[in-house]
């Protein structure tokens, strides 16, 4: 070899184990961080996982809903050596078509879902199958043991990924709360990417738990009142709202039909609709009282003072307004008792506008009560200056005005406990181990003096002793209250088929316990409240004094 070609040769070599020192250099030195990132994406494989959903009861301990430990079943498809044999062995166990599991092997991902809720001892046997491919993720399912009690209530979840989630209810709307915060698990693979373990690095925390206010035996008896309405005289949905009037506290919020919250999507949407606080209706003569009441605040009726309600109806504005009520010669207490149209609207035209709405809006009418209820509704009632010649009498008849079936609960407690507006309450508390999750307190705010409180009382109770409310009574106990036969609003305007059947009272008297709104919504076979919501406040009432241990009046109505 030639002295050039030799020099040639060697510089090359040189070359080449210079160009590989400064590689060597580059991939320990400069490079370090970067390969050493990558080894580790290929031995470990981070999961969040949420932690255990926390559960929701009632105040007397009935769970209404739950979560259940379960893994989910994650596969590595690179390290599954017989796809199609593993699937044949896995399906049986797993209730799953082995083609369906098949498909997902074959979807394109390294590590694909085989199942998801399966519960531990089953996810060990199919690990067995391939215990190099298959790894176990801690998972739950929810679950409500009372099945459809309070649904509208409770809501129901979905799932994204292994993360449940919240859609309607209290499921959504106390999300946060009830999900806790999520764990972190490290998937620890060898050289030849075999899932070994799942080792935990941070814990998370579990859901709070919720309790509500309901009385879950009293929820059941208002269902089961609303579910004999329907099947007796059908309509298209029924609400019940039973109150204690001195807190707030919501002790049954019943709303029909109802669905399965494992299973929301074999029920129309309408049936998850809260109907007694999603939903407004026009309030009829229910709202007759708040209205009298105003009047005696303004001291626009005399003592004593009587209205010709003779002629059956009433001319306002070049209309005519018929009036049910026996042809008589009324005080306010009658106007009430009877609920004469005519003579109401005689009262009602006493007070100036302004002072009539602010009345109105004094009780919670138009605005939302503060439950915190996702989609509650503030129903509708127009100020002054949207009024038309006939308004005020609408008004005072409980048109043009809507209300949700809660809001006249809430303002029918003003009457029962006193003068005082509350807010509605319907979760306790929330807690989880040793924190508990703080809320602002319920306030209340006077609305009307205790005598004049007193003043619609007595008028109410009228109403269930020798008026339009006889249905309503309660054997045993002194019962107040008031029916209302509305038509409701459809496509704009009023017609003859279409009616919202009311009724709005408490018991016992002197000191009310409990407030209970009814409303049938599109009665069919009957729509006059007297004999359609009346009998469905005696039921719900019965129950009532049953379960929260109330005892009777020394005067009561007798059977």
């Amino acid at each position: 070899m030639s002295r050039r070609r030799f020099l040639l040769a060697a510089g090359l070599l040189v070359a080449a184990e210079l160009v590989a020192g400064l590689r060597i250099a580059q991939v320990m030195v400069l490079d370090h961080a970067s390969f050493e990132r990558m080894a580790q994406r290929q031995q470990h494989h981070t999961l969040t996982v949420p932690s255990l959903r926390g559960d929701i009861r009632t105040a007397d301990g009935s769970i209404l809903a739950a979560s259940l430990e379960r893994v989910a079943l994650e596969a590595d498809t690179r390290a599954l050596r017989y796809p199609k044999v593993f699937a044949e062995a896995a399906a049986p166990l797993l209730g799953i078509k082995a083609a369906t599991i098949e498909r997902r092997l074959a979807s394109g991902g390294r590590a694909v879902w085989l199942a998801r809720h399966v519960t531990r001892q089953t996810g060990r046997t199919v690990r067995a199958l391939a215990p190099n491919a298959v790894v176990l993720i801690p998972d739950s399912v929810r679950v409500y043991p009372m099945g459809s009690l309070a649904a509208p209530v409770v809501g129901f979840v979905g799932r994204e990924a292994l993360r449940t989630v919240g859609r309607a209810g209290l499921e959504h709307r106390f999300d946060t709360l009830l999900a806790g915060t999520p764990a972190r698990y490290l998937a620890v693979r060898d050289a030849v990417q075999r899932t070994i373990r799942l080792r935990r690095i941070s814990r998370g925390r579990p859901g709070f738990d919720l309790v509500l206010t309901l009385d879950a035996r009293l929820q059941a008896a208002c269902e089961a009142e609303l579910a004999s309405v329907l099947a007796r005289i059908g309509a298209r949905s029924a609400s019940a709202v039973v109150l204690d009037p001195n807190d707030g506290r919501v002790l049954a919020l019943a709303s029909l039909p109802s669905f399965d919250p494992e299973n929301p999507g074999a029920s129309p949407h309408e049936a998850w609709c809260l109907h007694p606080v999603e939903d407004a209706y026009e309030p009829g003569s229910t709202v007759k009282p708040l209205v009298a009441a105003a009047a005696l605040a303004a001291g626009a009726v005399r003592p004593g003072e009587t209205f010709d309600c003779t002629k059956h109806g009433i001319r306002v504005a070049g209309h005519w307004i018929q009036d049910h009520a026996e042809p008589a010669i009324y005080t306010l207490d009658g106007i009430i008792c009877h609920s004469s149209n005519a003579g109401m609207i005689m009262v009602a035209q006493r007070l100036a506008p302004h002072f009539l709405f602010r009345a109105l809006t004094a009780y919670g009418l138009g605005s939302r009560t503060g439950l915190g209820f996702p989609g509650e509704t503030p129903g509708i009632l127009p100020s002054p200056d949207h009024w038309s010649r006939m308004s005020e009498a609408s008004l005072s008849l409980g048109q043009e005005v809507t209300a949700s079936p809660l809001q006249m609960a809430v303002a029918y407690a003003a009457i029962a406990n006193g003068g005082w507006l509350p807010q509605p309450k319907l979760v306790l508390r929330a807690s989880g181990g040793n924190e508990t999750a703080a809320f602002a307190p319920a306030w209340r705010r006077r609305v009307m003096d205790e005598a004049l409180a007193a003043r619609i009382r007595s008028m109410l109770e009228t109403v269930v002793t020798r008026g339009t409310g006889k249905e309503a009574a309660v054997p045993g106990y002194r019962v107040a209250g008031k029916t209302g036969t509305a038509q409701r609003a459809s496509h704009g305007a009023f017609d003859h088929q279409h009616y919202v059947s009311w009724f709005a009272g408490f018991l016992p008297l002197p000191h009310p316990r409990v407030v209970i709104v009814v409303a049938i919504e599109d009665p069919v076979k009957d729509y006059w409240a007297s004999s359609v919501a009346a009998p469905a406040f005696h039921g719900i009432a019965a129950a009532a004094v049953q379960v929260l241990g109330i005892p009777p009046t020394s005067r009561g109505v007798a059977s």
